[in-house]
């Protein structure tokens, strides 16, 4: 049947075929809209086909090729007469036995573009059916030998390698005096169609679809997600988009440059891939392979060159110059990747290859998804060669990060540590840097370190206290105000409005993460210059934080000046009733002067009922808002960072101060906690017990009654008491019924006390203290050595040294990482000291309190016998 149009003549030949096999079943949708074959039926029971062709109409503007895809053709062949029969076919698991007659060829439609002068030079034969070959079908994963049973022809190796590939996977296309021919064969017959039946490496057995992972699974056994990578098995095959080094409709042209908002959808999908793909182990024993690899390609040696009468150092090290990452397609999305030169959006990059040893100058490829809405650079990011990729200006060996860990854990300064790794590859005797390009290696070496501990993976609860767990029966405050954050390049701003005292902590720390990420990811990205103060989290291990987080660091009181009287006689008379804050208007004149007066609060003679209403509300407020409990800090800087470590010095929670420390900072961290701690040794235990009285009355009353946290009544003399809660309890593992936060599971008491050493009471001098002395409770004397030791311990050494820092994010990353690397190291220690005493067919294990424990392992009987470190 012929067809002309303006634009030219379109030829078409089919072939005869059965009518069954006009039904294409799981067709794909290929974005073009096709017309459906339809068939007439003769009362005779036979079928005249008159099959109407039309061009389509395309209507994805991202499909420009001239080969035309007819998998999407669809036939009303179901409505069958009632003379055939009503039955339904049945579809086959396997492909059906070939016939290869000439009455059973495939349905072969074939059109030829021609312009209309050329039609007189095409002669249309009048049966190419019988002119037409059987064509090779390939049916992937089965043996020749299965295929010859199933019908079907098996070509030999040297005739596959004769036939020409396709042009894509749906249509043939071939061109001939000029004229291009495309030939489209039906979806069961075609001669691509591939009959995957999940047998990619052998019957029965998968591959990861991962383009570099080479995991294999059993079909029966397919996991959801591959053990090797981490790709999603679950998710059913994308269809690939055209990858073309031309600008394709709705695919990226690389050859512009990004916009603004393709730049942003770039970082942030960036962000995504390196959080996906670029998992590194804490542990430096995981990456021995590597680092045995660094050491030998560290092996270099000097070769001395003579060229016009000058003798010239060669440096020559087993290093390559040129890396390139193996994806070829987008590990986000699947999209196609774009690989190109200089004047592309994916070209290549200079940078320096630094080791232990030396140092030299490498080129790294870039490649970017072509997929508008992800556009991620790919580049080198393989740890387990043993380089960090930091923004393609650097690659550095692992073992230099890990060498600057080790520095900071022993109390030294990040950026001094990495300056001291660079000095001393600077005594080579080659490659010896300016001082520009040092400064700018040694930028690129700070951010890349905290971007590489930002993508280690690590479980923060591994720094629990093995003989504590995650509820210590004591817990220590302790503050560094020299460990600080510079104001001069950062802003804080405040909320103008009534903000909620919750804060999210995993947003937050996942939001200092990204931007260390990203500061070494985009090295030309400007760091956080405007921060909101009240979003700022403290950090806890995960077990030991409540389900709800506080910081009202925002409603502190700015005023340095402190308020006059005596706040335990003020919270005495709130706890009898005989004053309430709310009704300080209908008190008589007389009632409020003897308020004052039991408060020593001064005032005058003269003075009016607002006037002393005001000055009783006043020292309300002061302890509301939160009594002082530090030195002010200078206006650039913040006010450092407060701490709780349980006796074993092992830390419990750390809350960072941007304001004055007062007691309200004490309170939130102890709220925030999962178990408030049955005794709680601070510098300030009056100003605490009175702070929780005055914001948490309800939850004072039922910790101390009216005792202000207190061994005893804190108005009488000092008492020498005994606690009965605070005995040594034998080890049980049962707590059930103790998981309320209230009743301590230790303790099995919601008593608490707050406290503070002979030596704070010295250092204050405040006498009104006495009764929060640690000394006055006979259980607690054992601690009284172990609180003073605390100041001269290695620990503490590294805990309290003096860091200033000018980013924000590198700051509050830095003390999670202290942090943890000092308790992590207590915490080994713990463990080590256990499996000493280990006998065989023992384990180390955790309890239901996160305690370390030994189990006997016995398979006769199923009790376990388990003992904890004492205490």
């Amino acid at each position: 049947m012929l067809a002309t149009s303006p634009a030219g003549t379109v030829c078409a030949t089919q072939c005869r075929t059965e009518g069954s096999d006009l039904e294409s079943e799981g067709t794909k949708d290929t974005g073009v809209e096709w017309p459906a074959i339809t068939e007439k039926s003769t009362p005779g029971g036979t079928r005249n086909k008159s099959p109407a062709l039309m061009l389509p109409s395309t209507k994805n503007p991202a499909i420009s090729s001239p080969v035309i895809n007819v998998s999407n053709m669809k036939t009303k062949v179901r409505e069958k007469s009632t003379v055939i029969g009503s039955k339904r076919p049945i579809r086959a698991i396997l492909p059906a036995p070939t016939q290869t007659g000439p009455d059973h060829g495939a349905t072969y439609v074939q059109w030829v573009a021609l312009p209309p002068d050329k039609m007189k030079d095409l002669e249309t034969p009048k049966n190419n059916s019988k002119a037409t070959k059987r064509s090779f079908l390939k049916v992937s994963g089965l043996k020749p030998s299965t295929l010859k049973q199933l019908g079907h022809p098996v070509k030999s190796v040297t005739e596959e390698q004769a036939l020409p590939s396709p042009i894509n996977s749906t249509s043939n296309a071939l061109t001939e005096k000029g004229v291009k021919i495309v030939s489209v064969l039906s979806y069961k017959q075609s001669p691509i169609t591939s009959l995957d039946l999940g047998l990619s490496t052998a019957r029965g057995r998968g591959k990861c679809k991962n383009p570099s992972c080479d995991y294999v699974y059993k079909n029966r056994h397919k996991p959801h997600m591959c053990p090797s990578c981490g790709w999603d098995l679950t998710t059913e095959k994308k269809p690939k988009l055209f990858n073309v080094p031309v600008s394709v409709p709705g695919l990226l042209d690389p050859y512009q440059p990004l916009n603004a908002a393709q730049k942003e959808v770039q970082r942030q999908s960036t962000l995504q891939l390196l959080r996906k793909t670029v998992l590194i182990p804490e542990s430096e024993a995981e990456l021995a392979e590597a680092i045995a690899l660094i050491q030998e390609l560290n092996s270099t040696q000097v070769v001395l060159s003579t060229a016009n009468e000058e003798t010239i150092a060669i440096e020559q090290s087993g290093w390559p110059r040129y890396y390139e990452s193996s994806a070829s397609q987008c590990l986000l999305c699947n999209c196609p990747l774009f690989k190109g030169g200089q004047n592309s959006v994916a070209g290549q990059e200079d940078c320096w290859l630094l080791t232990d040893s030396h140092i030299q100058t490498a080129t790294v490829q870039l490649k970017i998804c072509l997929n508008p809405q992800c556009l991620a650079l790919h580049s080198f990011s393989d740890i387990h060669l043993g380089l960090f990729n930091v923004g393609n200006k650097l690659l550095v060996s692992i073992d230099i990060l890990f060498k600057i860990r080790n520095q900071i854990k022993l109390g030294h300064n990040p950026k001094e540590a990495a300056l001291l790794i660079l000095e001393n590859v600077q005594n080579q005797p080659v490659n010896t840097l300016n001082p520009s390009e040092l400064s700018h290696i040694l930028e690129l070496l700070c951010s890349g370190y905290w971007a590489f501990e930002c993508l280690t993976i690590r479980d923060y609860n591994d720094m629990i206290c093995g003989v504590c767990g995650i509820a210590p029966k004591m817990e220590i405050a302790q503050r560094n105000t020299d460990n600080v954050l510079h104001l001069k390049n950062m802003e804080f701003t405040w909320p103008d409005f009534q903000a909620p005292d919750e804060v999210n902590v995993d947003d937050f720390w996942s939001t200092m993460e990204s931007e260390a990420i990203e500061q070494a990811a985009f090295p030309s990205s400007i760091p956080i210059t405007k921060f909101d103060a009240s979003i700022i989290a403290p950090f806890f291990p995960p077990l030991m934080r409540n389900s709800i987080i506080i910081n009202t660091e925002k409603d502190k009181n700015s005023s340095d000046q402190a308020a006059v009287g005596n706040i335990a006689a003020l919270v005495r008379l709130i706890h009898e009733g005989t004053f309430k804050p709310d009704q300080v208007n209908e008190y008589s004149k007389e009632e409020l002067r003897d308020f004052l007066h039991y408060c020593s609060i001064p005032n005058e003679p003269e003075d009016t009922e607002k006037q002393m209403g005001m000055a009783i509300c006043a020292l309300y407020a002061y302890i509301q808002n939160g009594i002082l409990t530090a030195k002010q800090p200078p206006a650039h800087l913040t006010a450092g960072k407060l701490y709780k470590i349980c006796p074993h010095q092992v830390i419990c929670g750390s809350k960072y101060i941007v304001r004055r420390e007062t007691a309200r900072d004490h309170v939130d961290l102890l709220v925030s906690s999962r178990y408030w701690p049955p005794v709680y040794v601070t510098d300030a235990p009056r100003q605490v017990a009175v702070c929780t009285d005055v914001r948490y009355p309800e939850l004072a009353a039922q910790m101390w009654g009216k005792n202000q946290g207190c061994f005893s009544d804190p108005m009488a003399e000092p008492e020498y008491v005994s606690c009965a809660e605070l005995q040594d309890q034998q080890y049980s593992m049962d707590i059930s019924g103790a998981e309320s936060s209230l009743v301590h599971p230790i303790t099995k008491s919601p008593s608490r006390w707050v406290v503070h050493s002979r030596e704070d009471l010295e250092v204050s001098g405040d006498p009104t203290a006495r009764n929060h002395c640690l000394s006055l409770c006979q259980e607690l004397e054992p601690y009284t050595s172990v609180i003073s030791g605390l100041k001269d311990s290695k620990t503490s050494a590294v805990r309290q040294k003096p860091f200033a820092f000018d980013n924000a994010a590198y700051y509050y990353l830095y003390n999670r990482l202290i942090d943890f690397l000092t308790s992590k190291d207590i915490v080994n220690q713990q463990i080590s000291d256990i499996l000493q005493s280990c006998q065989p067919g023992e384990v180390v294990i955790r309890d239901t309190l996160y305690r370390l424990g030994v189990a006997q392992i016995n398979t006769e009987v199923e009790v376990e016998e388990e003992t904890v470190l004492p205490e």
